[in-house]
């Protein structure tokens, strides 16, 4: 089985019925007063009540600004972090309350790329280590041959050269990174790819070919998008609906035409003039 396909079994339910489902979801992370004191100060609530849904097949895209609790919202859609309060059920389960090895069926149908492409990498493992892992510990090519095959055929679908196998992070420039970090979550043909603020770090000249990239990978392998960015530039390039937050909260959410054309909420139009032109150019194809 190639590396991108969906592993056997995989849920063939409508595909009316929302893939992702999150209900009530609230995190809050508390405030101490000091380590001696021990005390309870309060909490952040980086994540207050929101709720959507996200249908197979599209991108549903989450926009805000620095601390608006949108990354976190990834982090728990994604169980690395564990929710205070609320539901989130992927593919029809329940998950917000697995824990451990309960954990690792979801984590072959719902994978994440990582802001930062120099931090998300091991510098001690070399790249077809880096890739190929997830298909060891999934027991998906257990010969190192076959997986070996396999990694190359992912960094080739990445526009990587499958030759650099063995080479390791630190000979890489920050959009071949994160290529390497694609090409890692499509490696156990997830269902669900969460992608939170992939080209934020990376150089202007090379955002839109990461962009593209994803956005071809979407189309080809009918892959389901939760696509997080504070550029709503970006976000109207990638997104079929799009929700607002603001302080933890969903404030607006509405289809790409809509939100752009005839945004509802105060705050949605104070993003969208900041952005010269943001509701006045047409959405398009973000040249390579």
């Amino acid at each position: 089985m190639s590396p991108i396909e969906s592993p056997p079994g995989s849920d063939e339910s409508s595909a009316a019925e929302p893939l992702l489902r999150v209900r009530g979801l609230v995190k809050h992370f508390p405030l101490g007063r000091g380590v001696m004191l021990r005390r309870n100060a309060g909490a952040v609530h980086a994540v207050d009540g929101i709720e959507f849904d996200v249908m197979r097949g599209e991108t549903f895209g989450i926009v805000g600004e620095s601390g608006s609790g949108k990354s976190t919202t990834a982090r728990l859609i994604a169980r690395l972090l564990d929710p205070t309060a609320g539901e989130v059920r992927f593919a029809g389960s329940d998950i917000t309350a697995l824990r451990g090895s309960a954990l690792k069926p979801v984590r072959r149908e719902l994978q994440m790329i990582f802001q930062d492409p120099y931090s998300s990498l091991n510098p001690r493992k070399t790249i077809g280590s880096i890739v190929g892992d997830p298909l060891q510990i999934h027991r998906l090519h257990p010969d190192r041959a076959a997986r070996k095959l396999a990694v190359q055929e992912l960094l080739e679908t990445v526009g990587l050269n499958p030759e650099h196998y063995n080479r390791y992070p630190h000979e890489f420039s920050g959009g071949q990174r994160q290529r390497v970090g694609i090409a890692r979550a499509l490696a156990l043909g997830p269902k669900l790819l969460i992608a939170d603020e992939p080209v934020s770090a990376l150089d202007v000249s090379i955002q839109a070919q990461v962009l593209n990239l994803l956005g071809d990978l979407q189309r080809r392998l009918e892959l389901t998008m939760v696509f997080i960015s504070h550029d709503l530039s970006v976000i109207r390039h990638m997104c079929d609906r799009i929700a607002v937050m603001r302080d933890g909260r969903i404030v607006e959410l509405a289809s790409n035409e809509a939100l752009y054309s005839a945004p509802r909420e105060p705050y949605t139009r104070e993003l969208l003039a900041a952005v010269p032109g943001a509701r006045s150019v047409a959405r398009r194809t973000i040249p390579a």
